[in-house]
């Protein structure tokens, strides 16, 4: 049996940070991977995905180029072309992971692990030929998989969010089951490609870490791009219908209705642990049947630790990396705790829509006292230069001692602005601080500084006097 320092099951975000992250401080580490480097973000899912959203914007733009004086006939999409570039994109970065592995020594293991023991892991390569290994330390970071469908009736009749980025064509009607980040960003790229979308949440909100004035303004921008949503809708079961065609049966206030469409997309997760043998070693599991961990990102069992998606605490890669950081730091000896403060929160719409820390509702359902700072893109130099005025900034404070309390935005660009506002959150600085801070003009950026103003009604370029 060979015997190793760190194994780290799974080559996805959380891995490979964790695992450069103990080469960096000076621990040999292998890690064990089944498929390709880089896990679901780089495959499956947010990079080709994103590939996917650009095409989409790019469409976009080129409807309003009329108003730049520069009228053209709408372009013709070529998927495959765009599935090209998709493929392109992934494997430039996961060579690009691949080379950091062998820049810092990093051992890679192809092949599926289990666990024989809480020490002892054994490694089936796609021969079939069998290795076991003996670690010390393990993380475990194997990430998700999609949600087999629990619909009745559905056999095969729906896909998952892979299966659709893998379609030749777009689909000419789409149901997409979820109203998450995903689902919306999917209904928008689809929609701009000319599909009929229906988005369908069971729940009666839509994006619920973001504040819902600003997911109502997004509704109503998603109707005008044709893109239908349907909440408070309880899903019953998959029919042939008498065309032939699948319909999705469903009920909203006690009335049963009947959708068609060509493709119906589930977008849910589920953590990668099925085959991994946790039962056998005493891993125990949360609510959210995800490995359940403590701070430090251990587990149940000692020197066994979880990150990123299998945790099933936040599914975004910005959190598989700091957990991976966090266990790979608290293995090598240095005390680290993981922080679920100030996550971002976005989706890929058209305006796009982002958010971090508390909604309004949610932070007096805390007992906080709030003051609000509101600023219309509109009234932003930038956003009509750029022909983007829809949306607005809100930004959640707390009245007594000016910390902020979340920031939440609909607009052009609006996730890439976000992290000024993660970072001021998580350096504690107050909407002065940041009222008083120089940004660049025109710019889209300065629009939080007009946001942050308005907390204490001093927003220079719209009208809003302190209440």
């Amino acid at each position: 049996m060979e015997k190793r320092d760190v194994m780290i099951i799974g080559g996805g975000p959380a891995g490979y940070a964790a695992a450069m992250r103990l080469a960096q401080l000076g621990r040999k580490v292998s890690v064990i991977e089944k498929d390709s480097l880089g896990g679901t973000c780089l495959n499956r899912g947010c990079v080709p995905t994103m590939v996917m959203a650009k095409a989409a914007e790019i469409l976009e733009h080129s409807r309003g180029a009329k108003d730049f004086g520069m009228p053209f006939a709408e372009p013709p999409i070529d998927f495959e072309k765009l599935k090209t570039r998709r493929k392109t994109v992934t494997k430039i970065h996961v060579g690009g992971v691949k080379s950091l592995l062998d820049a810092y020594a990093i051992e890679l293991i192809q092949g599926a692990a289990r666990f024989v023991s809480s020490s002892e892991i054994e490694v089936v390569g796609e021969d079939g030929g069998r290795k076991a290994f003996m670690a010390e330390k393990t993380i475990i970071a194997a990430g998700s998989v999609a949600s087999p469908t629990t619909l009745a009736g559905d056999a095969d009749k729906s896909i998952d969010t892979q299966q659709l980025l893998e379609m030749s064509a777009p689909p000419p009607s789409l149901l997409i089951l979820g109203g998450t980040a995903v689902a919306l960003t999917f209904a928008t790229i689809f929609s701009c490609f000319g599909a009929e979308v229906t988005v369908i949440e069971e729940s009666d909100r839509l994006l619920p870490e973001i504040d819902q004035e600003i997911v109502e303004m997004l509704r109503k921008e998603l109707k005008k791009n044709k893109i239908q949503v349907l909440t408070g809708a309880k899903l019953l079961r998959l029919t042939q219908g008498s065309d032939g065609g699948t319909e999705l049966e469903i009920e909203i206030k006690g009335e049963k209705n009947a959708l068609k469409a060509g493709c119906i997309v589930r977008t849910g997760r589920l953590p990668n642990i099925e085959a991994l043998g946790l039962d056998r070693i005493g891993v125990a599991l949360n609510e959210r049947s995800g490995i359940m961990t403590d701070v430090t990102m251990e587990t149940s069992v000692k020197s066994i630790f979880a990150a990123g998606d299998v945790t099933m605490n936040h599914l975004c890669t910005p959190v598989a990396y700091q957990e991976g950081l966090v266990a790979a730091d608290n293995i090598a000896g240095r005390k680290a705790a993981i922080d679920y403060t100030a996550i971002p929160q976005w989706s890929s719409t058209i305006p796009p829509v982002c958010g971090v820390g508390l909604t309004e509702t949610d932070a007096i359902a805390r007992d906080r006292k709030v003051r609000v700072g509101k600023f219309p893109m509109a009234a932003n130099g930038m956003a009509t230069i750029l022909g983007k005025r829809t949306g607005m900034i809100k930004v959640v404070t707390d009245a007594e001692y000016g910390e902020i309390l979340g920031v939440h935005m609909l607009g052009q660009s609006a996730p890439e602005l976000l992290s000024e506002m993660v970072l001021a959150m998580k350096a504690e600085l107050t909407p002065r601080v940041i009222g008083w801070s120089l940004h660049v003009h025109p710019s889209l950026s300065e629009a939080f500084w007009d946001a942050m103003r308005a907390v204490n009604g001093e927003s220079i370029n719209s009208f809003n006097p302190r209440t």
